[in-house]
């Protein structure tokens, strides 16, 4: 069922988007890293600890839960339960509606855009400039594109070759989940986060370099700078993977991306605008569709 599971989920993502919190796999999780967060001391064994119970407990529920589904399978329970899991790892509706919505709201009201770009950036963002609050939403977009849609789908498609596609997809998301919350170089975090970051910076370094190949496949005439500028720039941020796809998009855009006093990406490209924000999104947008087209036929061919 790996093509019906992975059309499905994708299909109850950009119809439905993300269901209630209350039901919300990754929501869950966060509670539970939450949790955990606060019964922990600052130190890396407290850090292995809790990334190591978060993976266990989230692989065994769903594993558990298709198990039961399995032997229950009435209405197509087991198919519909499955869907229901991958699509909670992906989220291809949110992220472009967020980029969209965030991205008008930097060219109509800057100071509202500032207070919402925390949300999606780790950077101060009380004194940017339109030009840079762009920088940080096109970084952002292409950053989780990889985190929100091609690393869950890549987990999906290589282990469900061993009939566990959907609890890797589900170790994805926990481990970029446990990174999210506490992977940050802050005085409280970064002993108590250091396994959780260095688990999803392995998470993320095949799909994170795959992403720059799609990339360049969906814009070809695009294609050459995007390769080269990924080649060059993808070591300008501190993180292993991030820079791929976003030196990927700062190339085929044409454009310099640049967190302040941290790196900058492509040099030689304009200063971004408002206009670029759209013009992110169709291409991101078109990585998305190949990205999908590539997973419902990667099934087929097997």
């Amino acid at each position: 069922m790996i093509l019906e599971v992975l059309l499905l989920a994708v299909a109850l993502d950009i119809l439905l988007g993300e269901p209630p919190a209350r039901i919300h796999p990754v929501v869950l999780i966060g509670l539970m890293i939450s949790a955990l967060r606060r019964r922990a001391q600052p130190t890396r064994a407290y850090g292995l600890a809790i990334a190591l119970i978060v993976v266990f407990c989230t692989v065994a529920t769903g594993h558990l839960l298709l198990k039961a589904a399995s032997y229950v399978d009435i209405f197509g329970l087991s198919l519909l339960l499955s869907a229901y899991l991958l699509k909670s790892t992906i989220a291809i509706r949110s992220l472009l509606v967020t980029t969209a919505r965030i991205g008008h709201m930097v060219e109509s009201d800057l100071a509202k855009a500032r207070k919402m770009l925390p949300a999606l950036v780790s950077r101060d963002a009380e004194d940017l400039s339109r030009a840079q609050a762009s920088s940080a939403v096109i970084e952002s977009l292409s950053e989780n594109y990889v985190d929100a849609i091609l690393s869950p789908i890549f987990y999906f498609l290589v282990f469900s070759v061993v009939g566990i596609g959907i609890e890797a997809a589900l170790t994805y998301k926990a481990v970029n989940t446990l990174d999210s919350m506490l992977g940050y170089k802050t005085d409280d975090l970064i002993k108590l986060g250091y396994v959780s970051a260095k688990i999803d910076d392995l998470a993320n370094w095949i799909p994170a370099r795959l992403s720059v190949m799609i990339m360049a496949v969906a814009v070809p005439r695009r294609a050459l700078p995007t390769i080269k500028t990924a080649l060059r720039y993808h070591r300008a941020p501190a993180s292993p993977n991030s820079g791929w796809p976003m030196a990927g998009a700062a190339g085929a855009l044409g454009i310099r991306l640049e967190k302040r006093g941290s790196y900058t990406i492509l040099h030689d490209g304009r200063e971004p605008t408002t206009a670029d924000i759209p013009r992110a999104l169709r291409f991101i947008g078109a990585t998305i569709v190949l990205t999908l087209v590539l997973a419902t036929l990667l099934p087929m061919a097997l």
